[in-house]
């Protein structure tokens, strides 16, 4: 007689796995006694007979222990559960129960390796293809084990942060973190993790593919491929290179880490690779291939709900063509500059801040294929940017906090994130796209994008283009034109109609027009809210597309200024006890007793004759942070505080140099031809909200806004008292000690968002 099918699988596995065999029998009898097919007192009986058990094996008091089972019966029981089950179940039913076994097996395996921090990651890549491999569309685990296989995996590979693993548990599948693993670059050890910035990005992308199986989203995306360095291949680093002594940098005085960052870069530049990094990198170029890639920062601390760590950590960009060792040296110099930026006074002061100094701060790398098509020599995405979905401030009333923001810009979204030079994104409310925050035509040409950023191949390097050179080299073949450019004629902006239409170079404005009258900013909002009701936070992502498909570069939760009741402007402050006044991008904010200001007059700012006596007020201002009292101030000074361009537009401070101040003010005198570029998606304005310092661009020439000239110019200056070494800055550096020239009284800022309109003014303290 022919032996079932199932038969045999089962004396497969008792021959490889006994212990398996015997869950298999256990799982048949549980599943039988369910349907009612057996009955395990009638079952009591024939295991007495099969094993000629002397004696009744009923049992009816309950003040007496069962009857005692020989040690072996539980075998002969096995053999019972496979004779009822060929008689009661079909033979489908036992395979898949077997099949089934097997497949929970592998679940808790892959669980149970996840679990040890010693496991190799290779080890660990095996066994999860192993799982996925396994009977595919045959046998599905139960999902309790799947779920607590993919929180092993989160634990292990992403983060031990409980409100990330309860939701990526959810959305992240074993399959995803099979893909992750092919893509992990090996250390010598495998405690690491791939940190906070490739975290986000895994449970974005699981969040918007199960919105696509389940047809809730439409909208096609990508991730660009990417690459993992794990978090311990910094500490690998450090010790290969003899740099253990800078891991205590984080507690020498703030100054002194600033001092000694530019030796520590040196160092770190001029390592070597441990060898087992240096040949993962090797093979991963060479499965690449000659393709532009950026190098971001993704550390163990970095992208978590409430410090985001925004633009603390580089990003850098690298050409990746020539020789393998032109490749490969120029990969690992990037690399190793990224480690070093974790020794910088910004990430280490805003660690102070938060309380997470003592955390042991540990950098994993990203490593992406750059989006983009090559043109022109260059390789650069259409359109890219940053998108939030919550407007924490708005230009409009019609605008609400829930329409969700972009900021988008031509080529590398790098101009969307950093404040840069004179030059400007466009800014868009999503659920509002016509709204924008400029509407004349003279304006919106002269406050549009100039500059480019791109991959160049002809420099060899990221590169900065003017606009009028980045069209002579790219001309008509560059995509979607019509609805990136408009053209400005006759002080009016028209669309650009045909692919080339007749016109002057100079007569390019990048308005994003066309773009905003499709499908994206609703395609945008869409994404926005399936990842924020997905992490249960609101989101910020940065995305870029290439003309074909968007692809999603970073996501993380968006820290939010906790909201503020609203307090009506008094109206009986006397005219010489109002300090200024605003009336544009005001938020919902009170802040009370203030003793000091800080102003640096752009007037005065603009007319410093060198870059060094610039960047030397940036140092006074960096020293008056340190020294007045914490949230006791406000810093008010020519807008764009923190620019990374042109200086002469603001005082380029970093989060160190600003983080003590209750309010930071953009000044914007008439003067000239500038109007401040309002920091709405910016890192620079995630660190205002998420250390709780408010915002406010300021238009003191304007008819309707008051400017105290006698206060806040003509006021005694403190500036010598508070930083002596500074004293020679005092016709530049303002410090106002508001106690000393109100009799004892304090400032007072009221911010109505509802009206759009801010007060400062003197009054007795609350």
């Amino acid at each position: 007689m022919d032996v079932p099918q199932w038969r045999e699988q089962f004396n497969n596995l008792k021959d490889r796995r006994p212990d398996l065999a015997e869950r298999v029998c256990r799982k048949l009898l549980v599943d039988m006694q369910r349907q009612g097919l057996v009955d395990f007192d009638e079952l009591d009986a024939e295991l007495t007979v099969a094993l000629r058990l002397v004696g009744s094996r009923e049992h009816v008091d309950p003040n007496r222990p069962k009857p005692r089972m020989p040690s072996n019966s539980h075998r002969t029981l096995y053999e019972l559960a496979l004779k009822h089950a060929e008689k009661h179940l079909e033979p489908e039913a036992i395979s898949a129960t077997i099949l089934l076994t097997e497949k929970r097996q592998l679940a808790f395996e892959v669980s149970r390796l996840a679990e040890d921090a010693d496991t190799p990651l290779l080890e660990l890549r095996e066994k999860v293809r192993e799982f996925l491999d396994f009977a595919p569309g045959e046998a599905v685990a139960p999902r309790e084990d799947v779920i607590g296989t993919r929180a092993a995996l989160v634990r292990r590979l992403l983060t031990d942060q409980l409100d990330f693993i309860a939701v990526a548990k959810k959305f992240v599948r074993v399959r995803d973190f099979g893909d992750v693993l092919d893509h992990v670059i090996p250390t010598h050890g495998n405690q690491g993790r791939l940190g906070g910035k490739a975290a986000g990005l895994i449970l974005a992308k699981a969040i918007l593919h199960r919105a696509k199986r389940r047809g809730e989203f439409d909208v096609k995306f990508r991730v660009p491929k990417s690459y993992h360095i794990p978090s311990n291949g910094v500490l690998e680093f450090i010790e290969y290179n003899g740099l253990e002594e800078l891991i205590n940098v984080k507690y020498k005085p703030i100054d002194e880490v600033r001092e000694e960052f530019p030796l520590v870069e040196r160092l770190f530049k001029s390592g070597t690779f441990p060898p087992t990094i240096h040949k993962g990198l090797m093979d991963m170029l060479e499965e690449l291939g000659e393709v532009p890639i950026v190098v971001r920062s993704s550390s163990l601390l970095e992208d978590r709900i409430g410090h985001a760590f925004s633009g603390k950590y580089k990003s850098l960009f690298i050409v990746n063509r020539g020789t393998i060792e032109q490749r490969i040296a120029a990969l690992e110099d990037a690399i190793s500059e990224v480690y070093a930026s974790t020794f910088h006074a910004d990430p280490i002061e805003y660690r102070r801040e938060r309380g997470l100094l003592d955390f042991q701060e540990q950098m994993g790398i990203l490593i992406q294929q750059v989006v983009g098509e090559e043109i022109g020599d260059m390789l650069f995405p259409v359109f890219a940017g940053v998108a939030f979905s919550r407007c924490e401030m708005r230009w409009s009333p019609r605008i609400q906090r829930t329409d969700g923001v972009a900021r988008l810009v031509l080529g590398l979204g790098t101009r969307a994130v950093d404040r840069t030079g004179d030059d400007y994104p466009v800014l868009v409310a999503l659920e509002q796209p016509t709204l924008r925050a400029v509407q004349q035509p003279d304006e919106i040409y002269r406050y549009s994008q100039h500059v480019v950023d791109a991959v160049d191949f002809r420099e060899a390097e990221f590169n900065s283009v003017s606009l009028t050179d980045f069209m002579g080299r790219v001309g008509r073949k560059l995509p979607m034109m019509n609805r990136i450019f408009s053209i400005f004629r006759d002080r009016q902006i028209l669309p650009m109609v045909g692919i080339m239409a007749q016109h002057q170079p100079d007569e390019l404005v990048v308005t994003m027009n066309g773009l905003l009258n499709s499908s994206f900013p609703r395609d945008m909002k869409k994404i926005l809210d399936l990842l924020e009701e997905g992490l249960g936070e609101p989101v910020d992502v940065e995305f870029a597309h290439n003309g074909k498909r968007l692809h999603l570069l970073q996501c993380r939760a968006l820290s939010l200024a906790s909201a503020a009741k609203r307090v009506l402007i008094p109206t009986d402050i006397a005219s010489e006890d109002i300090a200024f006044t605003a009336h544009r991008y005001v938020q919902m904010a009170q802040i009370r007793n203030l003793e000091y200001v800080v102003l640096v007059d752009p007037l005065d700012y603009e007319k410093l004759p060198t870059r060094e006596d610039m960047l030397r007020v940036a140092k006074a201002v960096g020293e008056i942070n340190r020294t007045l009292p914490e949230r006791r101030f406000i810093m008010m000074g020519p807008g764009r505080w923190g620019s990374r361009g042109d200086i002469r537009l603001g005082i380029p401070v970093t989060y160190a140099d600003i983080c003590h101040t209750s309010m930071l003010i953009e000044v914007a005198r008439q003067k000239g031809t500038y109007l401040p570029d309002v920091s709405f998606g910016t890192h620079f304005f995630q660190d205002l909200v998420e250390a709780g310092i408010t915002y406010l661009p300021l238009y003191p020439d304007e008819a309707e806004n008051t400017w105290n000239e006698q206060l806040l110019n003509n006021s005694p200056n403190a500036l010598a008292e508070v930083t002596p070494e500074f004293a020679d800055l005092e016709h530049v550096v303002r410090v106002i000690h508001i106690p000393k020239i109100s009799n004892g009284r304090s400032l007072q800022v009221i911010m109505d968002g509802d009206e759009d309109r801010a007060m400062a003014f003197l009054d007795e303290a609350y």
